[in-house]
């Protein structure tokens, strides 16, 4: 299975074919990254779907766009109705769902009145939970959260994220890991990152340059749960070869385990820190 799009989606409140929710190649959203999106994963469990903190995705989906001026109308009831009928249209497996809040009229000069559009996309997506990746240390420094915020899911500032990732993968890793303006860890280009010891986790703090994810917060979440200590601290990448695991967790990603922060190398995926937080995650996805 491949990460492909279905072919309708929910728009404006109705079921359309794809293509008929495309914003104009004139507009604004299009050519300047006005727009904010969010991502949710809807498990298929046997005989039904699971959607993880759908509540929590939706309301940060809206925070975004109200403060990008992009206010819609729908309320979140009227999304999940939408996330739920677009599901029921299309065959029963793993989705990535996309909800994005963009302006599709061809309009490149930006002016309040101009009516915001609402769709929700979904994308097939396999589960490789398992597989390790490798990384190295972006040239590519983090955007300021105070120039951008990135809390807000804005389209454009994902093309910090793209020049990382792309750079990476040309140098033959499979992501990168990003410093701020003063040379401390931020995240990985669409995940957040934890660096594992004997029996301690440690990851960033959230600074206006993190993105506090929701994958992140459930992890911290069952940390508290089942007893492990996790530090929350700036990290510099001198510090890198102290530890002797690392993982990502995202949305999208899940969890994923890394063999290499280079020139680092860990043996990430029998980490038994990793390993209980990976079957503690399954355990909720998978009710």
């Amino acid at each position: 299975m491949s990460f492909e799009a279905a072919p309708i989606v929910w728009h404006n409140g109705r079921l359309v074919e794809r293509e008929q929710a495309d914003p104009s190649i004139a507009s604004h959203s299009l050519h300047l990254g006005i727009g904010v999106f969010d991502g949710i994963m809807a498990y298929w469990n046997s005989d039904r779907y699971y959607i993880h903190r759908l509540d929590a995705h939706l309301n940060r989906l809206r925070h975004g766009a109200t403060n990008m001026g992009l206010e819609f109308s729908w309320s979140n009831e009227d999304l999940k109705i939408g996330i739920e009928s677009l599901l029921e249209e299309l065959p029963p497996t793993n989705y990535y769902i996309r909800p994005i809040v963009y302006r599709k009229e061809p309009q490149l000069v930006f002016r309040e009145e101009m009516p915001v559009a609402v769709t929700i996309l979904a994308v097939t997506i396999p589960r490789d939970l398992d597989k390790p990746l490798t990384s190295h240390i972006s040239s590519f420094e983090r955007v300021s959260g105070l120039a951008i915020p990135v809390t807000w899911k804005i389209c454009g500032v994902y093309v910090n994220s793209y020049l990382s990732r792309r750079a990476a993968e040309l140098k033959g890793f499979d992501d990168a890991i990003m410093l701020d303006q003063e040379g401390k860890i931020t995240e990985a280009t669409a995940a957040n990152l934890f660096l594992l010891q004997q029996e301690t986790v440690v990851t960033p703090k959230l600074t206006p340059n993190i993105f506090p994810g929701i994958t992140r917060a459930t992890l911290l979440d069952i940390a508290q749960s089942i007893g492990i200590e996790v530090i929350e601290r700036d990290i510099r990448p001198d510090e890198l070869g102290q530890f002797n695991g690392a993982f990502l967790a995202a949305t999208m990603m899940e969890l994923k385990p890394l063999t290499t922060i280079f020139p680092f190398e860990y043996d990430s995926s029998n980490h038994p820190l990793f390993r209980r937080f990976l079957k503690e995650f399954r355990e909720i996805t998978h009710q």
